[in-house]
Parts: C-alpha cells; structure tokens; sequence
C-alpha cells in the first residue's frame, strides 16, 4: 500500500512539474512578445509570474536578464545571469547574455571569455542566428580591446552563421570604415539597407564614407533619407551640410 501510495504522489509530482513548466514557457513567450513591442513593464510581469511557476525555468531568467540590459540596469542583469550559471553551468544562452553585460561594463576581456563559451557550449547547435548573435558580440568586444583581426573573423563568421542578418553587416562595415577599407564598408553599408531599407544608421554610416569621397550629392542624400528615418545625428549634418537639398 505505502509502494501504491508512494508511486502516486510521485506521478502527481511530475505532472505538477510538467503543467508548472507549460506555465512558464507560455509566460516567458508572452514576455518575449512584449520586448518586442517595447512594452517593458509588461514583459517583465510576465517573465516574474513564470518564474513563479518556476523558478529554474532558463527561457524566462535569460529573457528577463535581457530585458534588463535593455532597460540599462546591467548590474542587476549581470547578477540575475551570475546566480543563474552557478546553477545551470551548460545553458549557453547564460553565458551570451552575461557577455553582452560585460561588453557594457566595458569588461570585454570576460566578455570574450563568456562568450567563447557560449560557442562552445553551441557547438551542435542549429540555430543559426544564436551562434551569429555570439560571434557578432564576441567581435564587438575584440573591436574594443582594437584587435581588429580576431573582430574581423568573428564577424565574417557570423555572417557565415546567418547571411540575413543585417547588424553583423553593419558591426563589419564601420570596422572597414575604421580602417579606411571604405568599397569593402559601403559593399556592407548597400548588405544591410537591400535586408533592412529602414535602417537609418546604414544610411548614415553610408553617407559618412559618400563625404570621405568627396561625393556631397550622394552624401547629403543618404543623410536626409537617416533623418527621415529618426536619426538625430543625420539631421545635424543635413542642417550643417544639406540644407540647400
């Protein structure tokens, strides 16, 4: 009877788990769809309630450190994600997450290391935006310690990863920007506005390498296209430069 008894409340307990965990991940979906609304209040609600169902629950924890970051509040971000990995050493997301925090604590050396990694925790994976997103990030923090090489090979590799996204494009073109490379950074620059036409800051960086090239006309166009699209710094140059277009 105890043996009958026993098996009982242990499959209650699964099935407790198990609703528990279908909680948590339509909770953390729900939060995800918020950030993307920029609706941070709300996503962060929901990332606390499927915490509540459950605790350990890495979707919602990642998202909610995410969203910290998003909402610049980087040292609670970084302590949220520094608790999560002491407890769940192989999710490579944590490890990702925590190197984008340490990019913006300027710590980019441990941001290298968090990020290495999480590609080698990715290794099998096949998501390819994931693994871009680590290699675009783990350059970001080359390109600050202004190893450009290992930042160039990281870029190139996320775009390898994932051809279609257009901030792997744009990180690599102001890297070739920087090093006077400007065909290779406006062959980026045209990348990301033929994937993102909307992109404000491709217009602009575009713009910036036209007056490099004495090619005003081009120049100021694409800065009046940047500030129709929101970007205050075009607007400055329009104002300073293209006033007569």
């Amino acid at each position: 009877m105890k043996h009958a008894l026993s098996i009982f409340f242990f499959l209650i307990s699964i099935n407790l788990s198990v609703f528990a965990q279908g909680d948590a991940k339509m909770l953390a979906s729900l939060g995800n769809d918020l950030v993307n609304l920029m609706d941070y209040e709300g996503a962060l609600e929901k990332y606390n309630e499927a915490l509540d169902y459950l605790p350990t629950y890495a979707p919602a924890i990642d998202g909610k450190a995410n969203l910290l970051v998003l909402m610049e509040d980087y040292k609670a971000a970084g302590k949220l994600i520094e608790e999560a990995i002491k407890k769940n050493s192989d999710y490579p997301h944590f490890y990702l997450t925590y190197g984008i925090v340490l990019i913006h604590k300027g710590k980019h050396k441990d941001a290298i290391e968090n990020l290495t990694r999480a590609l080698d925790l990715a290794y099998d994976s096949k998501d390819s935006f994931f693994k871009s997103k680590i290699y675009v990030n783990r350059g970001a923090a080359y390109q600050k310690l202004f190893n450009f090489d290992a930042a160039l090979n990281d870029y190139s590799e996320a775009i390898k990863t994932n051809k279609n996204n257009p901030n792997v494009y744009m990180y690599r073109g102001y890297l070739y920007y920087q090093n006077n490379e400007y065909e290779l950074a406006l062959s980026d620059f045209n990348t990301v506005i033929d994937i993102d036409p909307e992109n404000p800051f491709a217009y602009y960086n575009r713009g910036m390498i036209y007056l490099k090239q004495a090619d005003d006309d081009r120049a100021c166009e694409d800065f009046h296209k940047s500030c129709k699209l929101g970007n205050n710094n075009a607007c400055k140059v329009v104002m300073n430069k293209c006033i007569e277009l």
